[in-house]
């Protein structure tokens, strides 16, 4: 490139002035350079930004991992639920960076409540504040947060309970959208909400809030808190689950040891008296029996032997039975009358049963030196008696009252001894009601006219072999079925 400059010389001239091209090339040279630089420091820049944004992810990434990690941790654990409770309010805090996070949970005594689970401190509260405590500041709303249970229907909790629909909402005011009355430090807040629910198992709601004059939670927290909010819910279930078993494993054991404690009970094995032979068996519907039998030694020549059935089943029916078990001990010493001892059960128990409670009850008194045998039936199945002369079978069926029905004035008055003679070959049968109730699978029953053949064709050959008849018989023809009452049988032959 060349530049002409014009100068007088001494005879009036025009000179040309020729520049040399190397400044044109460092100019040119330059300007790329510049440009060059320019383009760099926005890349290195952009690069910085991708980098930041890439430690940010990474940061997110880590913290919700951590988060996942800290709410299986206590999965199992005894301390599973209080320990799970607060993992979950303290890393969806930590996750998304807010202020503070509340879980709320259904009350399972009510279901018609939220009580706060776990609550981060100095957590903005979600609820509204009365009045009076509307100017005080978080710490000292903390107490109080903590011990307020809210309505599942109503509210900012209870609305995302009934819609399901997670909510990324505020700021909160007075007025608005989102307008209810605020305490002070509520003015202003954001939060987000999301349904804790797994498996069509409605169970809270969990919520994280901002303080006002920070920026509100963005579209990408709300995708992050909504999917760390549906992994507190699964985590919930399954600790819910495991809670569930280890509870029903926890009754069952104290079930089994309570079943043992009243196995315990029961005779361990038949007496001997004279020319008596006894055996017996006791069969529960479910680990507890409300049946009881019982050999009561009154004196060196006489015995008691009781059979009992206490309305319903299970373990409130086992508690009366063992009742009944102490009390008939209680009062039998010495006294030979079997009506009498009875009425003094019924007079103890009385009052203490609830209405609806009741007891049958069937006694005998033997004597080792006598064929008489003497009874009373409160309200009990009629005892069965097999002659070996006639191979018949006769129902015993003297008046009597269920104990616990009466004070005992007509229950005196009903319940009598009635005395009858066993000869050598007969056998007398004890049952409950659960032998001729005994059910099918078409639903029909046992019945008194199987009950009465089962005996009358194993009478004659020995005690055992009239309970293992029935043991036999009864589960033959429930087949599948499951015993829907506890069966107990005591048979006396006479020698």
């Amino acid at each position: 490139m060349h530049s002409v400059l014009a100068s007088a010389g001494k005879r009036g001239k025009v000179t040309e002035i020729s520049m040399h091209p190397l400044p044109a090339f460092v100019l040119g040279f330059a300007t790329a350079a510049a440009v060059a630089w320019i383009f760099r420091r926005r890349g290195l820049r952009r690069i910085r930004g991708l980098e930041q944004e890439k430690e940010e992810l990474l940061t997110e990434e880590s913290r919700v991992f951590t988060f996942l990690h800290e709410i299986g941790g206590g999965l199992g654990s005894e301390r599973a639920g209080r320990r799970l409770h607060e993992d979950i309010v303290h890393g969806l805090a930590r996750v998304v960076g807010a202020d503070g996070a509340a879980l709320y949970l259904v009350d399972p005594r009510t279901g018609t409540m939220l009580v706060p689970a776990a609550v981060t401190k100095d957590c903005l509260p979600l609820v509204e504040v009365p009045e009076a405590r509307r100017g005080q500041a978080v710490g000292a709303l903390s107490s109080w947060l903590q011990l307020t249970a809210v309505p599942a229907s109503g509210g900012l909790l209870g609305s995302c309970h009934v819609s399901q629909v997670p909510v990324n909402g505020g700021p909160l005011h007075g007025s608005g959208p989102w307008a209810m009355p605020v305490a002070e430090v509520q003015d202003g807040m954001t939060m987000m909400m999301a349904p804790v629910t797994s498996g069509g198992r409605r169970m809270g709601v969990v919520a994280v809030v901002q303080r006002a004059g920070k920026a509100a939670f963005s579209a990408h927290a709300f995708e992050v808190f909504r999917s760390a909010a549906e992994q507190s819910a699964f985590a919930l279930a399954s600790a819910m689950v495991q809670q569930e078993a280890m509870e029903k494993r926890r009754i069952e054991e104290e079930l089994r040891s309570a079943s043992e404690v009243q196995r315990i009970l029961l005779p361990r094995s038949a007496p001997q008296l004279g020319d008596y032979e006894i055996e017996a068996a006791n069969t529960p519907a479910r680990v507890m029996s409300g049946d009881y039998y019982d050999y009561i030694r009154l004196d060196d020549d006489h015995m008691g032997l009781v059979i009992a059935d206490v309305s319903g089943k299970g373990f409130p029916a086992s508690l009366v039975m063992a009742t009944c078990r102490a009390l008939l001990r209680g009062v039998s010493a010495g006294e030979l009358s079997p009506s009498a001892a009875l009425g003094a059960v019924n007079r103890r128990l009385w009052g203490d049963v609830r209405e609806d409670t009741f007891i049958s009850m069937a006694y005998c008194v033997l004597d080792r030196n006598s064929p008489r045998i003497v009874m009373a039936r409160a309200g009990h199945d009629a005892p069965l008696l097999y002659s070996s002369r006639t191979g018949e079978v006769t129902a015993l069926k003297p008046p009597g009252l269920a104990l616990g029905v009466d004070s005992g004035k007509v229950f005196d008055r009903v319940t009598r001894d009635f005395t009858f003679e066993m000869e050598s070959g007969d056998c007398l049968l004890l049952y409950t009601d659960g032998v001729n109730e005994a059910v099918n699978g078409e639903g029909d029953e046992f019945g008194m006219d199987r009950l009465i053949e089962t005996f009358r064709v194993s009478a004659g050959k020995g005690v055992k072999a009239v309970v293992e008849a029935f043991q036999r018989d009864v589960r033959a023809f429930a087949g599948a079925q499951p015993q829907s009452d506890d069966i107990t049988i005591i048979a006396v032959r006479k020698r």
